[in-house]
């Protein structure tokens, strides 16, 4: 029986200077949505240097890579675009730049635009599908009063193509600085985030490339 999100086991410990140690996960799809083999406890690499990606194989120990978070910005940078039917909540602190929004939906999310969310350019229900896709839980969503950032999915990691590790189904990080959303969130795998261990899109300018996933 497969244990329900709310009730997980699942743990990350981001390691000193090395890997994301993972505790009970069932579930590790790569960006085909394929499974990748699993145990009680494996280690992914998040240095960017493993020959062996996902999975660590001690290149942090050679590479000089730093799990310090350089950034000491607060996760919570929240701002509000209402609209008419649904106020869109977006949270540029925890970012992953996936550009799922602007890319699936752009009739309300534009790079082109200032403000660039246009609350009123879609239906609520299409807007609120687009939010459940957002990998980092940057962006959430509010209903007559009531806001939604959190889902009912079961634990599992997603190992992004050339991106960071997406996770979902409230597995619990080990880690002084929590996300705002317990449920989701995106860990940097590239080794070049200011924000460890979350991503903040810096695989995009350094060209991470991980061909394998």
């Amino acid at each position: 029986m497969k244990v329900k999100s709310t009730e997980t086991a699942v743990t990350i410990q981001p390691t000193e200077n090395g890997s994301l140690a993972v505790t009970g996960l069932e579930n590790l799809r790569d960006s085909r949505g394929e499974a990748l083999p699993t145990k009680a406890k494996i280690y992914l690499c998040r240095c960017g240097g493993s020959s062996n990606k996902p999975f660590c194989d001690g290149s942090h120990k050679r590479n000089g890579f730093s799990g310090a978070r350089e950034s000491s910005a607060s996760l919570d940078r929240e701002k509000a675009y209402p609209g008419k039917q649904i106020t869109v909540h977006d949270n540029r602190a925890i970012c992953s730049h996936s550009e799922r929004c602007v890319k699936e939906l752009a009739a309300v999310f534009s790079k082109k635009t200032r403000p660039w969310v246009n609350p009123d350019g879609a239906s609520p229900e299409e807007i609120v599908a687009l939010v459940k896709r957002c990998p980092s839980g940057a962006l959430s969503y509010s209903i007559e009063g009531t806001q939604q950032r959190d889902f009912t999915r079961e634990p599992q990691i997603t190992v992004s193509k050339n991106g960071p590790y997406n996770v979902t189904g409230g597995i619990v990080i080990q880690n002084e600085i929590q996300p705002p959303s317990s449920e989701h969130y995106s860990l940097c795998r590239c080794g070049a985030s200011k924000n460890k261990p979350f991503c903040d899109g810096m695989h995009h300018t350094i060209g991470f490339r991980d061909e394998q996933i």
